[in-house]
């Protein structure tokens, strides 16, 4: 910012505008700030919970073994601590003799850090793809991870490319879930506004998010409002795999950010609209 008055104007740029936020809880409180920090009033609704799965034998056995593995791949901040709470009461629990690890993101990389765990490689992108990328670059070549043994504690609903595309490049993967999401309920505020108002923005933070946001609006005001809802407000998604789930919906995201997170989905969110504010 060049002055006060333009540092002034960012902050206020959702002044006036309502907001929904459909997040999991892990996401919501940053984006909530960041988004009433805007001037924005917002409604934030948490549609993904985690829970530890009943049954963690699989996990378990793998943390016992862990010297098989050169890598641990972590795709998310719940994975991690879901992962580290079964670490740490095993006879395995000690930092030096874990694999290398590599995160998804920031976020993921901020919980591995929490956790003790070192990192050793994040993704330039921060999705699944990302991951890929980054590891045969890391080997100089998708050939060259023949061989390596990879495990990767996840949720028990997960998308399939990550673990897919490592297999297809020779190596041995253990996808193990290690927590579930569950949809929260929501109170009765919450319904009453999802059947009266139309909001300016939607914002997802996933796939999920974003279908769990569509079941909790059809049950308070019916699945005809909660689709007119999506189709008549300005959508912010925080990356391609959220912007294609939302196009299967009929709904085109305006606003996708370069980077899947929170920071780059606000200021892409700020952009927006201040930048609407000067179209005549």
């Amino acid at each position: 910012m060049n002055s006060d008055a333009e540092t002034h104007a960012v902050s206020g740029v959702l002044s006036g505008k309502t907001v929904f936020l459909a997040a999991s809880s892990k996401l919501l409180p940053e984006l909530t700030a960041g988004l009433c920090a805007l001037g924005a009033d917002v409604l934030s609704i948490a549609v993904l919970e985690a829970e530890e799965i009943e049954d963690n034998a699989d996990l378990d056995r793998a943390i016992a073994n862990i010297r098989q593995y050169d890598w641990i791949v972590f795709t998310s901040a719940w994975g991690v601590s879901f992962f580290a709470k079964r670490f740490r009461i095993s006879d395995a629990n000690g930092s030096d003799i874990l694999p290398k690890i590599c995160v998804i993101g920031p976020a993921t990389a901020g919980a591995a850090e929490k956790h003790g765990f070192p990192i050793t490689l994040t993704a330039d992108e921060f999705t699944a793809e990302g991951v890929m990328q980054s590891l045969e670059k890391y080997y100089k070549g998708a050939e060259n991870l023949q061989g390596l043994g990879v495990l990767i504690p996840r949720a028990l609903e997960a998308r399939e490319f990550l673990p897919a595309a490592l297999a297809s490049a020779g190596c041995r993967v253990d996808a193990i879930p290690c927590y579930r999401t569950v949809m929260p309920e929501p109170d009765a505020r919450l319904s009453a506004r999802l059947r009266n108002e139309t909001p300016d923005l939607i914002v997802f933070t996933s796939a999920k998010a974003m279908r769990n946001f569509l079941k909790t609006a059809s049950a308070a005001a019916g699945e005809k409002t909660a689709q007119r809802r999506l189709l008549e407000a300005v959508t912010a998604v925080i990356g391609a795999v959220t912007a294609g789930a939302l196009e299967s919906e009929g709904k085109s995201a305006e606003i996708i950010p370069g980077q899947s997170t929170v920071p780059a989905l606000l200021a892409a969110i700020a952009d927006f609209f201040r930048n609407s504010s000067k179209l005549p």
